[in-house]
């Protein structure tokens, strides 16, 4: 009767943790659907002589608001159950750096924005299903230190490519190209939405990273 009672307090439990997946994904269409729609009314465009305010805005303000409700216990544990496969192969779009390489070859990307951000971007995507295989194959590799690399990289290769996309389209800065392409469709929808998503798989793979890691201690 007790295991009865637990089955069904379990199979409960998946449901209910499904049922949160689903909002999670239907917030992410919201949220892509907004974004094409402020790309498509050029919200993200800035005038002659102004800062490129709205693109970072559309990238950072999603962040945050993923980040400040992590400290809520029931949203660390909602965040928390996506599968890790799951996340690390969001990485798989980033092979879009070939456009930004291709962008620059046709003159429409600086190449001090385009090749950092591309060859990045084309690392991440090359090395996700290596990283997506060893974990489906053994969990205990997530607690190593070339999944936390793997994770800080892909970072810190979001953070360098906002600052040199921001800094080519900034009022004053020399050069005989700008990023402005990148606050037009298609492209606008890069920093408008798959920046920061991309962004908040890295923060809760290595959040579940250190849940993993403190649940062993214990």
């Amino acid at each position: 009767m007790k295991e009865a009672t637990t089955g069904a307090w379990r199979f409960e439990s998946d449901v209910s943790m499904k049922s949160r997946h689903a909002s999670l994904l239907g917030g992410a269409l919201v949220w892509f659907a907004l974004a094409y729609w402020l790309s498509a009314r050029g919200a993200f465009v800035n005038g002659p002589g102004e800062r490129p305010i709205a693109v970072a805005l559309a990238v950072f303000v999603p962040i945050l608001l993923f980040l400040v409700p992590l400290r809520s216990p029931s949203w660390l544990r909602l965040v928390a159950s996506i599968p890790p496969v799951f996340l690390i192969s969001l990485s798989g779009w980033r092979f879009i750096g070939l456009g930004f390489i291709m962008g620059y070859a046709q003159g429409l990307l600086p190449g001090g924005f385009a090749w950092p951000a591309g060859l990045g971007d084309i690392a991440m995507a090359a090395t996700a299903p290596f990283v997506a295989a060893r974990v489906a194959a053994d969990d205990r590799f997530r607690s190593g230190w070339v999944f936390l690399a793997w994770n800080l990289f892909g970072i810190a290769d979001f953070s360098l490519a906002v600052f040199l996309g921001t800094l080519y389209n900034w009022p004053g800065f020399d050069a005989s190209v700008s990023t402005a392409l990148m606050q037009r469709l298609p492209f606008a929808l890069i920093p408008a939405f798959f920046v920061p998503l991309v962004a908040m798989s890295h923060i809760t793979l290595l959040a579940q990273r250190r849940e993993a890691r403190t649940d062993a201690k214990a």
